[in-house]
């Protein structure tokens, strides 16, 4: 690969999208005080009045790690960035605010978190090499493709048989821990075709579904997260689909250069709107799935992982890809031994995110080295996605977006399908050998700028830069083509074949 002119910097977040979300922040803010905390105190919940004072503390590091985000979703790694914001830094920001006991360790949960998700964002101030390879035809990828999709779905089958039924959410605990009890029997390559079908198969094919309008392949992917689904009881693939189309339609129906924006708007509006309406009816349903299991409940978890691994040995990966090499010193892998200690129950995995999974395995040098390794991954993803229809990568990158905020990195990378993912978009065909330039109606809701928005524009900018203002042609002033004596045909005329030129203004009869 060489390197080429390095590409527009990345605009930033503007202060009025920094705005948005401070009303973010707020947003959970009420969110806990008015109907989580009061129903769910024993899940860590804290039912105290906020500390004003904690949170004009805290708005510093908010600020700038708001700041950091880019405006613009033209690289595919920024739907993963703008995850973490908003399902991490946000609400380990907004938990503290509402505990009453201010330990050291959670000033170094919020200040390990920003300063990780701050470096990460050097990543869009890095310009991206230009892949000069080859890549197979769009013919022979999405055959390839369809023959993986078909391989990994007869894989389940073998395993767990042909089974579909609409999981309804009060039965989703009950089938997962059915297919928890199915590990002592099914293999392991069985649990991985799940989750990589689930999160990297499945929401390419339906981007690929929207983008294209090839319905059918929106049908096939919808159906193979719901079949999962009846397998696993997994949420995250029951709302895989909603996920897939939201990110894929903010970025083929509204202007990409601009998401940001709309997506600070929706989600501050979409917190406060179920929080209203839980309040108001004195329910919590919506805001547990909108905002508690979502959102506040990583920044608990995210609190106790800081908690107990200060004060106890770090892992080291001896649960996991060490365990052959490190002596483990806990009974249970830190996610159920979190459970344990913190919920009183050892069956209750309580997953984090990336961070406090690093700072539980190897502390501080963790969170930096972990923040390091994904900073490459999203640079290699952002330069082999140059050239790929806009929404297909994104599509292959959003499960993998929100895994990252309530999963350990190396179990996202290889258990949850992002390696996969990343290969998958490395060999997509480019936008210019497919000829799939997506659908066209999205471009209704981008405002076209018209001839005279364009003339405008220059007028303002010559007035701004001292320059005389560019005339506009005054169409009274152009020379009418019927009534001009010097193209009116006449009988006497000479030249028999002026009449039939266009009359440029600039040829003179004698």
């Amino acid at each position: 690969m060489r390197r080429v002119s390095p590409p527009p910097q990345m605009t930033r977040l503007r202060w009025r999208g920094v705005g948005w979300l401070v009303g973010y922040a707020v947003a959970l803010g009420l969110a806990h005080a008015l109907v989580i905390a009061p129903a769910f105190g024993y899940m860590g919940f804290e039912n105290v009045p906020p500390n004003i004072l904690v949170a004009i503390v805290l708005v510093p590091t908010y600020v700038v790690c708001a700041r950091r985000l880019p405006v613009s979703w033209e690289r595919p790694s920024a739907v993963i960035y703008w995850m973490l914001f908003l399902l991490v830094v946000a609400p380990v920001h907004v938990i503290v605010v509402f505990t009453s006991e201010l330990t050291a360790e959670l000033w170094l949960m919020v200040g390990a978190v920003a300063a990780a998700f701050w470096l990460l964002g050097f990543i869009y101030s890095v310009p991206l090499p230009s892949p000069h390879r080859r890549r197979p035809s769009p013919r022979v990828y999405w055959l390839a493709f369809s023959l993986l999709w078909l391989a990994l779905v007869g894989t389940v089958i073998s395993y767990y048989g042909l089974q579909f039924r609409f999981v309804a959410l009060s039965e989703i605990y009950e089938v997962r821990d059915t297919y928890r009890d199915s590990f002592e029997y099914v293999p392991r390559v069985a649990r991985y075709a799940i989750t990589w079908l689930g999160n990297a198969i499945a929401p390419i094919a339906i981007g690929r579904g929207l983008v294209t309008r090839r319905w059918l392949w929106v049908v096939l992917g919808v159906v193979t997260e719901l079949f999962l689904v009846s397998i696993t009881g997994f949420k995250q693939m029951l709302f895989a689909s909603a996920l897939v189309v939201a990110v894929v339609v903010l970025v083929r129906a509204t202007d990409v250069k601009r998401v940001g924006e709309r997506v600070v708007v929706l989600a501050t509006t979409g917190i406060v709107l179920v929080t209203m309406l839980d309040f108001l009816r004195g329910a919590t349903s919506l805001t547990t799935i909108a905002v508690r299991r979502l959102i506040l409940t990583a920044g608990i978890n995210t609190k106790y992982y800081f908690d107990f691994f200060t004060d106890h040995p770090f892992v080291y990966m001896g649960h996991g890809l060490f365990k052959r090499w490190v002596e483990y010193s806990y009974h249970l892998p830190p996610p159920f031994l979190i459970g344990e200690v913190y919920f009183g129950d050892a069956n209750l995995s309580a997953n984090a995110n990336i961070w406090a999974d690093a700072y539980a395995n190897f502390g501080l040098v963790g969170v930096f080295g972990y923040t390091a390794v994904l900073a490459v991954a999203l640079l290699f993803v952002d330069t082999v996605a140059q050239g790929v229809t806009r929404g297909l990568a994104v599509a292959g990158l959003a499960q993998s977006a929100f895994s990252l905020s309530n999963t350990a990195l190396p179990t996202v990378f290889l258990t949850h399908g992002m390696l996969l993912a990343i290969v998958l978009i490395a060999f997509m065909p480019t936008e210019s050998s497919s000829g799939e330039d997506g659908w066209r109606w999205g471009r209704l809701f981008v405002r076209r700028r018209s001839t005279a928005d364009v003339q405008d524009a220059v007028a303002s900018s010559d007035q701004a830069t001292g320059r005389p203002e560019t005339s506009r042609p005054d169409p009274a002033s152009r020379p009418d083509p019927v009534s001009s004596p010097d193209t009116v045909s006449s009988p006497d005329t000479a030249r028999p074949h002026t009449a039939s030129r266009p009359n440029t203004g600039s040829e003179q009869d004698p």
